[in-house]
C-alpha cells in the first residue's frame, strides 16, 4: 500500500490538502469521494524509506527538527492527540526525506508503539536526547511539556550555531579573498612583468629574484598544492574515523592555547544544559549523565562524563565526580555543589549552561575581531612585499639611465 498526496475540496469554496494511504492512485481517489471530498489532485509520494538509497544526501536539517518540534508541541498543548499532530504537521513540511520518516514514525504510532520507541528507530533524525525527552514525558504523563522543552533547547542550542556561523563568516572572507588576490599576482601579473625584466638584462635585486622564483613554482607545481589538501582532508578524516585518532585529535584540541579553553567551556555548557533540561523533565541524574554524555562531541569529555554513572551508583556526589575529573572548572563545580545542598540541581545546571554559552560567544567574537586586522596585516605586508620587489628593477633602471 503505498501514500498519495492530495489536494480536496471538502467545501465549495474550501480547498483540503493532505495524505493518504491507497493501493493505486484510482483507490485513493474512490477513498476521498467516499469520505466526502471532491478530489483536485492525487500524486504519489517521491520519497520513502525504501527508496531512501536513491537520496544518497537525504537529511533532515536542524532548523527543520526544531520546527517540527515547535509545531507539535503547540498542537499537543492544544488537546489534539499525538497521532492526529502527528499527521497535521507532516502535510506542512517540505522536507520528502523527513516526511518520509514522520510518515514511518506515523504508521508506527498507529500499531500500538510508543512515540518514543517510534522516534529512537531512526537516530539518524532523532538524537538519543530527543527520545529520552520524550519517553521522559510519556512516562509523567507531560509529552507536551517534554516537546515544549525540547523546542526551547534545539531552537537555543541552532542559535548558539548561527552565531558561531556568523562571528566566523567576515574573517573566512576576507581571508579567502586575500589568498585568491597573492595567488592572481603570483601566477598572472608577475610572469608577465618577469618578460620585461629579462629584456632589460640588468642584475635583479634579491627580493624581486625570490618573487620571481615562488611565481614560477606556483606555475610549475600548482598541482601539487590541491594533492597537499586532499592528502590534509584525507588524514583528518581517516584520524576521526578511527577510535584512537579520534582521542588524540580531541585531546590536542582540549589542550590547544587559547582555543582549547573554549572547546572545553562550549561542551560543558551542552553538557550543563542537556542535563538541566532532562532533570527538569523528571528523569533521575544516574539515565540524565548518559543522555547528557551522548551529546558531547569530544571523545574525551564524553569518557569522563559516561564514568560519572559508575562514580555516581556508589554513592558519590556529582560535584566529587567533576572535581575528581579534573576537566572541570571550580565554577563548575562549586554551583553543582550549592544545587546538590539546595535540592535544585536542574537551576544549578542550566545557570552554567548560561554562564558559559555567553562566556564562549563574547570569546567568539573578540577572536573574529582579533583575525580581522591581524589577517589584513599579514595579507597587506605580502601584497607590499610583491609590489616594491616589482617596482625595485624599475627603480634600478631609472637611476643607471641618470
Amino acid at each position: 500500500m503505498a501514500r498519495y498526496r492530495y489536494s480536496a475540496k471538502s467545501e465549495p469554496t474550501k480547498i483540503i490538502r493532505g495524505d493518504i494511504e491507497a493501493d493505486s492512485a484510482q483507490d485513493a481517489i474512490q477513498k476521498l469521494t467516499k469520505l466526502g471530498f471532491f478530489p483536485i489532485s492525487v500524486q504519489t509520494e517521491e520519497v520513502s524509506l525504501e527508496n531512501k538509497g536513491f537520496w544518497p544526501f537525504a537529511r533532515a536539517s536542524n532548523k527543520e527538527i526544531v520546527l517540527f518540534t515547535a509545531q507539535l508541541s503547540t498542537l499537543v498543548g492544544s488537546g489534539i492527540n499525538i497521532l492526529k499532530s502527528l499527521n497535521i504537521v507532516i502535510g506542512q513540511i517540505p522536507n520528502k526525506y523527513l516526511k518520509a520518516v514522520l510518515h514511518d514514525v506515523t504508521d508506527r504510532v498507529k500499531d500500538g508503539e510508543a512515540f518514543s520507541e517510534s522516534l529512537s528507530t531512526h537516530p539518524e533524525v532523532f538524537s538519543s536526547l530527543y527520545t529520552s525527552m520524550v519517553r521522559t514525558g510519556e512516562a509523567s504523563g507531560k509529552i507536551e511539556e517534554a516537546l515544549s522543552r525540547l523546542s526551547d533547547y534545539l531552537e537555543k542550542e541552532e542559535e548558539f550555531k548561527e552565531n558561531l556561523l556568523q562571528a566566523m563568516i567576515y574573517p573566512a572572507f576576507i581571508f579567502g579573498v586575500s589568498v585568491l588576490t597573492i595567488l592572481v599576482l603570483l601566477g598572472f601579473v608577475i610572469p608577465r612583468l618577469v618578460s620585461m625584466f629579462s629584456d632589460m638584462g640588468q642584475i635583479l635585486p634579491l627580493p624581486t629574484k625570490i618573487l620571481i622564483a615562488v611565481s614560477a613554482a606556483l606555475r610549475t607545481y600548482w598541482w601539487f598544492l590541491p594533492i597537499l589538501i586532499f592528502m590534509f582532508v584525507f588524514i583528518w578524516q581517516r584520524m576521526k574515523q578511527n577510535p584512537h585518532g579520534r582521542l588524540m585529535l580531541d585531546n590536542f584540541k582540549l589542550k590547544a592555547p587559547f582555543l582549547g579553553n573554549i572547546i572545553l567551556k562550549a561542551e560543558i555548557g551542552r553538557f550543563m544544559r542537556t542535563l538541566s533540561l532532562v532533570v527538569s523533565g523528571g528523569m533521575p541524574i544516574t539515565p540524565a549523565l548518559e543522555v547528557g554524555a551522548s551529546t558531547l562531541e569530544n571523545r574525551i569529555l564524553r569518557k569522563v562524563a559516561e564514568d560519572f554513572k559508575e562514580t555516581i551508583s556508589k554513592g558519590a556526589m556529582l560535584s566529587e565526580a567533576l572535581r575528581n575529573s579534573k576537566l572541570f572548572p571550580e565554577f563548575t563545580i562549586n554551583i553543582v555543589s550549592i544545587g546538590e545542598e539546595t535540592g535544585s540541581l536542574e537551576k544549578s545546571f542550566l545557570r552554567i549552561a548560561q554562564d558559559y554559552e555567553k562566556e564562549v560567544d563574547r570569546a567568539l567574537k573578540n577572536i573574529a575581531r582579533m583575525i580581522e586586522p591581524v589577517i589584513i596585516l599579514v595579507m597587506g605586508l605580502i601584497v607590499c612585499f610583491i609590489v616594491l620587489s616589482m617596482l625595485l628593477p624599475i627603480f634600478q633602471m631609472n637611476l643607471i639611465v641618470r
